[in-house]
């Protein structure tokens, strides 16, 4: 079993943002579900495939690996969203 507050504190650059980003951001990008992106992102720096199966179902992963493609302004807006949830996050003490 995976140490899930471990891997949220690991960080890499993001190719759609520009800048580096925790895994935690990544596996929550889509409303809650993960990145379409995270395997190509992260297969070099752990086993992301047993992260996956290990937890989401194989319904899930194919849903988040092959999302319903949006239009570049509903993504802009997506990604300006989750942002600024994360900055709100990252603002509150740890508890």
């Amino acid at each position: 079993m995976t140490n899930e507050k471990e891997l949220d504190k690991q960080v890499l650059r993001c190719p759609r943002l520009g800048g580096e980003v925790p895994f935690s951001y990544c596996r929550t990008l889509q409303d809650g579900m993960p990145c379409d992106r995270i395997i190509i992102c992260w297969e070099l720096v752990f086993d992301i495939g047993a992260y996956l199966q290990e937890h989401y179902k194989p319904a899930e992963i194919q849903k988040f690996l092959h999302p319903k493609p949006k239009d570049k302004m509903t993504t802009l807006l997506d990604i300006i969203e989750q942002a600024k949830r994360n900055a709100k996050k990252a603002k509150k003490p740890p508890e």
